[in-house]
């Protein structure tokens, strides 16, 4: 019964993470992709300053399925029922429960579902369920009459661990630290009993260290040979190491490590999932039959590590937590598990009150954010569209909006790019949408497919420069400026897209005024063609309307 309903709650997930839309990373994500299936590189020729693992994603996505926005969703809707069948035979190798392992795999599930399209097909997403794949391939089935100290190192295992988890180091560095983790549990789960002691303990973690690097740094070795044949190194390392730190640093002024972590530690316990901190809580008020078991001590440290690398990141978005929820399930399962035994051996009434407590647990606090309704409300809209076949795509767009970004308005103003701009023409973006390139099929004008490098105070000024060039070398078609797009978390400004372009683009707001005429506003966005009757561009001519001003009224 409880399996059955398990696998009912991740199969309702898996078709939920089916309906998702995009949100503004996917979008990016989605066109770094595209460029990639055309021959360009990351970072070189479409920048973003996220890790190079979740473009692969994307454009594995993309060769597959096309671009469709459902194709990147196909794969994680796999790999969410993957990583739940593979939380089911850990739970059997390491406790000897199936029933564990469905119960905290239904929770994992949950949660996923819960974060809704923005905080999904995130690089924590696929590094979430590369980190179970790690566990399950390091943890053996309990042999009770063959002590592990008396087992031969598996190496074949603790390689492909470790290449789970370099792969997961590609979506996002901290997630590599897991691996770490599988290698000191494996070599103190071989120690002889007594032989305690650094020197011991230094001998017996050695080996399976070895070949848990061995395997992790073979996708970091590929990536970086992939990025030297390109010729896009320098480019890799200017982003990663130059732009990336001081856009977190922006995160550090006025915060102290201890306090980070302490937020990013209370915030996954409190905050998210009520089912996830009830189970832990259970856990731990009975701890010697729930963790003090094989196999705790190990989901423990990598959620900690994994816990402290969303507090080194210090914006504490939903989805820098999402690779946490399938370890954390598996603990909360423990906590569950034993409610659910205690109750099966009072009778059907304890079990039906244990159902009831199940169902009120899970109202109280989901990990569903920043949106207008609840996930309950919003499943049943999904449930409701897919009945229909998906053919509401309006509702859908609604479904795929928050705060300042509105999916609709995206794809008016990328049907209306594809009216106004010949097939493969070059367009420009000047704010944060670059999913308007991918819905357009228009290629963008510059590599900065959107216009956080321009609005950070440490790179603005040369990447307003490169922008320049590259649109000189590229004269778009048409452009796009974008208002309201206000993140200061992300930029250190409260000024918006259309502000920063008049208040502070000098360059960009006169290209406007020289060689574009104002066409449309639609929804956020501003739109103006190329006046095929420009003068040269030495001649400079008063605007048919200032970028950034607002549009004419009607009376």
């Amino acid at each position: 019964m409880v399996q059955g309903l398990a696998v009912f709650v991740i199969g309702c997930a898996a078709l939920l993470v089916m309906t998702f839309g995009y949100g503004r990373d996917q979008g990016i994500y989605a066109l770094v992709a595209r460029s990639i299936c055309e021959g360009d590189m990351p970072y070189r020729d479409a920048f973003d300053f996220k890790p190079p693992g979740i473009f692969l994603v994307y454009a594995l996505a993309r060769g597959l399925f096309g671009p469709a926005q459902w194709g990147v969703r196909v794969l994680e809707a796999l790999g969410l029922v993957a990583t739940s069948a593979a939380m089911v035979s850990l739970a059997t190798r390491l406790w000897g429960d199936r029933t564990i392992g469905f119960i905290a795999a239904a929770l994992a599930a949950l949660v996923h579902a819960q974060l809704d399209f923005w905080h999904t097909a995130q690089p924590e997403t696929f590094g979430g369920m590369l980190t179970i794949a790690g566990i399950w391939l390091v943890v053996e089935p309990v042999r009770v009459t063959v002590p592990m100290a008396a087992r031969a190192l598996n190496k074949r295992r603790l390689v492909l661990a470790g290449l789970a988890f370099g792969l997961a180091g590609l979506m996002k560095p901290p997630l590599a630290g897991g691996g770490a983790m599988v290698a000191l549990w494996y070599g103190l789960q071989r120690m002889e009993p007594g032989s305690l002691g650094p020197a011991s303990l230094v001998r017996a973690v050695a080996a399976p260290a070895r070949l848990v690097l061995a395997g992790g740094v073979v996708p970091f070795a590929l990536c970086l040979a992939w990025f030297w044949a390109q010729g896009a190194l320098a480019a890799l390392y200017d982003v990663l190491f130059v732009f990336t730190p001081h856009y977190t640093a922006l995160s550090w002024q006025d915060r102290t490590l201890l306090g980070l972590v302490y937020q990013s530690f209370t915030n996954w316990l409190t905050i998210y999932s009520s089912l996830v901190t009830i189970g832990l809580l259970v856990g731990l008020a009975a701890f010697d039959p729930c963790f003090r078991r094989r196999g705790v001590s190990l989901l423990a440290l990598i959620a900690a590590v994994q816990l402290v690398g969303v507090a080194l990141q210090g914006k504490f978005f939903p989805y820098h937590y999402a690779a946490v929820w399938p370890v954390t399930a598996l603990l909360a399962g423990l906590g569950w598990a034993h409610v659910l035994r205690a109750a099966q051996t009072k009778g059907p009434i304890a079990v039906a009150g244990f159902a009831l407590a199940v169902v009120l647990a899970a109202q109280l606090r989901t990990a569903t954010k920043d949106l207008s309704d609840s996930f309950w409300s919003r499943a049943a809209k999904r449930v409701r569209l897919a009945a229909d076949g998906l053919r509401d795509k309006r509702a859908l767009d609604a479904l795929a909006s928050v705060a300042d970004v509105n999916m609709h308005g995206n794809r008016m103003v990328a049907e209306e790019l594809s009216r106004r701009v010949r097939p493969g023409g070059y367009v420009f973006i000047w704010g944060f949408e670059p999913v308007i390139y991918d819905l357009s099929e228009l290629r963008p004008a510059s590599r900065y497919i959107y216009n956080v490098a321009q609005r950070v105070a440490w790179a603005r000024d040369s990447a307003r420069a490169e922008l320049m060039r590259e649109l000189a070398a590229r004269p778009p078609e048409a452009v796009v400026v974008a208002h309201g797009d206000v993140f200061p978390m992300v930029t250190g400004s409260v000024r918006g897209s259309a502000e920063v372009l008049e208040l502070e683009f000098e360059g960009l707001r006169d290209l406007l005024r020289r060689e574009y005429v104002f066409h449309a506003r639609i929804d956020d966005f501003d739109l103006y063609l190329r006046d095929r009757d420009e003068p040269p561009r030495s001649t400079p001519r008063s605007p048919r309307r200032s970028p950034g001003a607002e549009p004419p009224r009607e009376p």
